[in-house]
């Protein structure tokens, strides 16, 4: 991990919960290639229920972020994570084997009952400095992407000789090494506010601290790009399969992952040097023009340079929006408050599965030109976010 400004016990910290959430994202992501076409297929399903299966972890883990935040700020972020990743590893082993696909939608409910975001995001904030910190973010977003990527990449793979089922189990073994590495692997940061007797959180307390008007700028952001997320990754891989063997998908995701990891470091170099706003603001913009090709798209090249454009600007905005809250978070109350933009994010995944579902079909064009002129909208609000421009970024932790 080259980056000079890292202490020794920083790169640790960094790569180890880079790991941990990577290795729950390629759990989660090995499905996706082959999802819908699985889904649609099982007794009793239809393309909209299909959608709800999809999407549906994020409500689980939409209801369980300030909970799970709550509890790192009040026990620590160790034994939540590792809680967290069990019950992941419970829902894996249920969709494994599921017979309907109203037993997959409860499966993948409870695998949302994994929602570590927060603490991890938390946890990582703990342990780096606030001029690092969104390099430091941007690893673990690299840890996402690349555990994304991979998963879209090995996932049909796997799935084509052993079974769309034995990716869940898979999923399931994944989740018992990162609660390996959780639980023997990292530490806690020994000057965080964690286990104070005195420690209390009133749930409206929460959300009042998190809604001061860049803190809910950055909140809509969030819900907004994991809509775009989800309703991307379920449209696009169903396109992309007309023309592309899943034995072939490779080809695809490599590039773009490595396209992607570099438009994050270079992005998160500059938001730390004071410029998250205009990074905040370019992505957006970057997926606004994504999504204007997306929905009069008819090729399969003008779909993949829209994906292109779409999944660079998702990476970027993957490592920068938790970077931007957790630098405006009271630290005392950084875990439930990264909590409240993880609900936002989640909230936006279930809709997003739904949107998805919905519009597969006959109207992808449609969720496409929707998504568009919304993230145009999101880089307007985003242009007032003053905490987040240059001048103040220096009076921010």
């Amino acid at each position: 991990m080259k980056n000079p400004g890292f202490s020794a016990q920083e790169k640790i910290s960094i790569a180890g919960l880079s790991v941990v959430i990577g290795l729950r994202m390629l759990g989660l992501s090995m499905i996706i290639p082959v999802f819908s076409v699985y889904a649609i297929a099982l007794p009793g399903s239809t393309p909209l229920l299909a959608g709800v299966a999809f999407g549906i972890y994020g409500l689980t883990q939409a209801l369980l972020q300030i909970p799970f935040g709550y509890m790192s700020d009040r026990f620590g972020r160790k034994p939540v994570v590792a809680g967290g990743l069990l019950l992941f590893g419970v829902g894996s082993v249920m969709a494994a084997i599921t017979t309907n696909i109203y037993i997959l939608i409860a499966a993948r409910f409870l695998q949302g009952g994994g929602a570590i975001a927060s603490a991890c995001f938390a946890w990582i904030s703990d342990l780096t400095a606030g001029s690092r910190r969104n390099m430091a973010m941007a690893f673990m977003g690299i840890a996402i992407g690349a555990g994304i990527v991979t998963g879209m990449i090995i996932g049909p793979m796997i799935g084509g000789v052993a079974g769309v089922a034995f990716l869940f189990w898979l999923s399931a073994g994944l989740s018992l090494v990162g609660v390996y590495i959780t639980v023997w692997k990292l530490a806690e940061a020994p000057e965080n506010n964690h286990a104070r007797n005195d420690f209390d959180l009133n749930p409206f307390d929460v959300f009042k601290a998190a809604a001061s008007p860049d803190q809910t700028r950055l909140n809509i952001t969030g819900f907004l790009v994991n809509v775009c997320m989800i309703t991307t990754f379920f449209i696009i891989p169903l396109r992309i399969s007309e023309t592309f063997e899943m034995s072939h998908l490779w080809m695809i995701y490599l590039p773009l992952s490595v396209m992607g990891g570099v438009a994050m470091m270079v992005s998160s170099r500059k938001a730390d040097g004071g410029a998250a706003r205009g990074v905040i603001t370019g992505s957006l913009l970057a997926l606004t023009a994504a999504f204007a090709i997306l929905c009069v798209a008819h090729g399969i090249w003008t779909v993949l340079i829209g994906f292109a454009l779409f999944f660079s600007g998702f990476s970027v905005l993957e490592a920068t929006l938790p970077a931007a809250v957790s630098k405006l978070a009271d630290p005392a109350r950084k875990g439930a408050i990264i909590g409240v933009f993880n609900l936002s994010q989640f909230s936006g995944t279930f809709v997003g599965g739904v949107m998805a579902g919905w519009f597969v079909t006959d109207h992808a064009s449609v969720a496409f030109a929707i998504l568009c002129v919304a993230t145009f909208v999101a880089a307007i609000i985003m242009r007032g976010a003053g905490s987040l421009s240059s001048e103040r970024q220096g009076q921010v932790n």
